[in-house]
């Protein structure tokens, strides 16, 4: 009888085939006998292979068809992946470039000792009040730098250098004019000009009472920026503490002169406390 071997996981079929006990081999025998020997002795034995045979094939077929579904399976989820990082990052550029967040904080910043004032409008810095736009330089300068560096006179004020309050004047209102340095008077307190030193000598004082700033909006114009400024209101008194509302708002115009904007103007703005109460 013809005996095989079968390892249908390792696609293995190795078939010896042998002749009957009683039979016997001759040796003269022919080539064609040999083969004819070699030969499966019955049909059942060759549908036997075969079944085995397609069997392996379909078994190779299902583990082809389950690779196929794996790795597409990963495709799908690498591909979802990357669409949800593609979304996220375009929400994220977006949200920062509406977010101004930082510039509304540069500009309450920069605008803060001019805004205390209540300066009136202008459509021209040399029409402004040239005192106040004085004292706010003056102020920004007294503010942001470290004011023990300087000399002191004998009656304990500090000289305060003029090219000190011109860096902080240049910053709001650029190059297009200069300041004339001369002694001046902010809310009662009177700031000397000591043409000597160039310096001026800064009394003892606290910063001055006033509004304080709060940007609305910033929109651009063709080359200008409208800053439009919310004068949050003072407190009634000095153990006072303000509660935040806007008295007023207040457009502040800025020209771009080179790599920086100037202010050249300040208007009232048609945004009224009426409007965003409502």
């Amino acid at each position: 009888m013809a005996k095989k071997k079968i390892d249908i996981e390792s696609n293995i079929i190795d078939t010896e085939q042998f002749l009957p006990d009683d039979t016997e081999i001759s040796n003269d025998t022919n080539e064609n006998d040999k083969d004819s020997i070699s030969q499966p002795q019955s049909i059942s034995d060759i549908e036997d292979i075969e079944e085995i045979e397609a069997i392996i094939i379909n078994n190779n077929v299902k583990k082809k068809h389950r690779r196929r579904i794996i790795i597409g399976a990963v495709m799908v989820c690498l591909m979802a992946i990357g669409v949800i990082s593609v979304i996220m990052t375009g929400v994220n550029v977006a949200s920062k470039l509406f977010d101004n967040t930082k510039e509304k904080q540069k500009f309450e910043a920069l605008l803060a000792t001019l805004v205390v004032n209540d300066p009136l409008p202008f459509e021209s810095p040399e029409q402004a009040d040239q005192d106040l736009l004085l004292a706010s330089s003056v102020w920004a300068a007294v503010i942001n730098e470290n004011m023990e560096q300087f000399e002191k006179n004998d009656f304990g004020q500090t000289y305060l250098p003029s090219v000190e309050v011109d860096k902080y004047f240049t910053k709001v209102f650029g190059t297009q004019f200069t300041l004339e340095h001369r002694s001046f008077t902010d809310q009662e307190v009177e700031f000397e000009y000591n043409e000597e030193k160039k310096a001026y000598a800064i009394p003892q004082t606290s910063f001055p009472t006033g509004f304080t700033p709060k940007v609305e909006k910033i929109k651009r114009k063709g080359k200008d920026k409208v800053v439009t400024v919310g004068y949050i209101s003072p407190a009634i008194s000095w153990s006072d503490v303000s509660d935040g509302s806007i008295s007023k708002y207040v457009d502040y115009v800025f020209q771009k002169q080179g790599k920086n904007y100037a202010l050249v103007a300040i208007r009232e703005s048609a945004m009224k406390v009426e409007q965003v109460a409502k």
